[in-house]
This record gives structure tokens, C-alpha cells and sequence, in this order.
């Protein structure tokens, strides 16, 4: 194997001499095959708009990604190409609302070297003394949308997952992930990692669908005990929960799926069936808090309830 650490290089001496050491969390989204309802890709958007955050590793995505399999997007004027956006992947230093540093690794998921890009990261993680790893993944399943999100949870340690239940059975062989890989050779360095990959409805596999992000990141902010404000995103998923609503409203054929997958949710919820450790996406108490403030807010100000907020 080649050395890893020619995969990365370091955006800058000094941007790496005022990066705090020990205790770190590293949070990961690296979506590639799927990602359902584009849920990583909207997470991680959403952390970089509302966190402050720097950049302190840079990849060369050139050895990682093959761009005839999944190409870069170009921008055509009629006349000449204005744009053409390559992938990136890096590694961010971030502040969550208390200040709380943690370590950010997004992008694409790598199409070729994945031992040494893994190896690379685990290089980081020793070099920045990072205490967890915490990843994301959305994965499409037979659920409904107007339940809540369902979310398996993973570890290279069984104890790092607080529902898990030992006498569990049951193993399924599925294609892996590049975060498969990395969890699970991160087990192998010594390090912790878990992660959480959101069932996201199957007819919204395709469709931006800001539940699924929303469900990932409160249960990254509790497993990687962090303060990620999440009010806004919660904005944007109700927002787009009315217009899916809206637009489903006179499709009887897929009303009529929604209903049998809402009675088939239903009895297995009731029954707690399945092999998987499993969480439901529920919104915090602080959340709702938050919400009801300004709901009375609105009350007060003009007897309406104000709509959504677009994201900060």
C-alpha cells in the first residue's frame, strides 16, 4: 500500500497549530450509491450554514473518485461550459452552539482506495487525539412518511449502542459502504465508532426529503453529545412535509400505498419485530420549547401563526 497520508494535505501550518487536542468527536457523511432522499448530502449542508467552521484537510479526490462513473456536474451557456463543479472532500474543524469542537468529514464516498483512504483517516484521528467517531448513511425502506424516521444504529462496539438488545438475532449480508469499511477498521485500530443510517421512505428515495437529515443529526447531537440547533431544518421539513402533502393529496394510487405502509408500520411498531437496533426520530424537548416560544410569539404579535423560516 501506498502511503496514505499522500492523500491529504494540511490547508495550513498555523489553521492546524490552533486546532484543540483530545476529547475530539469526528462526525463523518460520506453518501455515495445511495443517500436516500439526499438526506447526508442536506445534513452536512446544513451544518456548514449553520456552524461556524474552517477547513484543515484537504483530499485529492482525483485518487479517489472516478469521474466516468459518477461525473461532475458542468454548467452550458449555449456557447461555453461556465462551471464545472469537481467533488470535494475534507475535513473541517467545527463549533457546535456551546462551543464545542468537533471534526467534520464530508464529500463524496470514495470510489477507489478504500483501505487507504481509510488508513489516512485513521491517521487523523490519531494525530487530532479523536475520541469518537460518529457517522451518517440513509438507506430507502417500505416505511410511510407520515410516521416518524426510523433509524438503525451501528457500532464496532456493542456497548456504544444504548438500545441494542443481546438477544437480537438474526445477520443479513448487504453491500458495503465506505463508512462500513471505516467503522469497521476503526475497530480493529482501537477506536469507537457508531453510526446512523435513517430509513427514508422508498417513493422519496430521489426527492430531497429534510426528515431524514433532520432524524440523523439529533441522533448525531446525543451520540456525539452535541449542541447542533436544528429549529430551522425542523422549518424546512415541515415546510416540505405540507408541499409533499400538497402534491400527493390527489394521487389515490399512492395514497392508497402510503395507507397499507402505515398499517404495516403500524403492526410491526406494535409488535417491536426486527433485527436491528433501531431509534425513533422524535424532536427534543428543547426543540419543542423553541417552537412553542414562537408560536406564541406570532400569537402575540398579529393572532397568526407565523410559517416557516428558511434556514440561516
Amino acid at each position: 500500500m501506498r502511503d496514505p497520508r499522500d492523500l491529504y494535505a494540511y490547508e495550513s501550518a498555523d489553521v492546524i497549530a490552533a486546532v484543540p487536542r483530545g476529547r475530539l468527536t469526528l462526525v463523518h457523511a460520506l453518501p455515495g450509491l445511495v443517500d436516500a432522499g439526499n438526506s447526508c448530502r442536506i445534513a452536512s449542508t446544513y451544518l456548514k450554514d449553520t456552524l461556524r467552521h474552517v477547513r484543515i484537510v484537504n483530499f485529492d479526490v482525483d485518487e479517489l473518485v472516478d469521474y466516468r462513473g459518477s461525473r461532475p456536474q458542468a454548467v452550458f451557456d449555449g456557447a461555453v461550459y461556465t462551471e464545472v463543479t469537481v467533488p470535494e472532500m475534507a475535513l473541517h474543524l467545527m463549533y457546535d452552539e456551546n462551543d464545542r469542537p468537533f471534526l467534520f468529514l464530508d464529500g463524496p464516498e470514495p470510489d477507489l482506495q478504500w483501505k487507504r483512504l481509510s488508513q489516512a483517516v485513521i491517521d487523523l484521528i490519531e494525530f487530532f487525539d479523536v475520541e469518537r467517531v460518529v457517522g451518517m448513511s440513509a438507506i430507502p425502506m417500505a416505511m410511510p412518511h407520515t410516521r416518524p424516521i426510523a433509524l438503525v444504529s451501528h457500532a464496532n462496539d456493542r456497548d456504544l449502542i444504548s438500545s441494542h438488545d443481546p438477544e437480537q438475532g438474526g445477520e443479513i449480508v448487504v453491500p458495503a459502504s465506505f463508512g462500513a469499511l471505516l467503522e469497521h477498521e476503526l475497530g480493529k485500530a482501537g477506536h469507537p465508532a457508531l453510526g446512523y443510517a435513517a430509513q427514508v421512505p422508498h417513493y422519496l428515495t430521489r426527492t430531497d426529503f429534510p426528515a431524514g437529515a433532520l432524524a440523523l443529526l439529533r441522533r448525531v447531537s446525543e451520540g456525539a453529545g452535541l449542541d447542533i440547533p436544528l429549529v430551522d431544518l425542523g422549518d424546512l421539513t415541515e415546510a416540505a412535509g405540507a408541499a409533499l402533502e400538497s402534491t400527493l393529496s390527489d394521487n389515490e394510487e399512492v395514497l392508497s400505498m402510503v395507507a397499507a405502509l402505515e398499517e404495516q408500520y403500524d403492526a410491526q411498531t406494535t409488535e417491536n419485530e426486527g433485527v436491528f437496533s433501531t431509534t425513533m426520530d422524535l424532536p427534543t424537548g428543547e426543540e419543542l420549547a423553541d417552537r412553542f416560544e414562537r408560536f406564541l410569539a406570532g400569537e402575540d404579535g398579529d393572532g397568526k401563526n407565523p410559517g416557516p423560516e428558511a434556514p440561516r
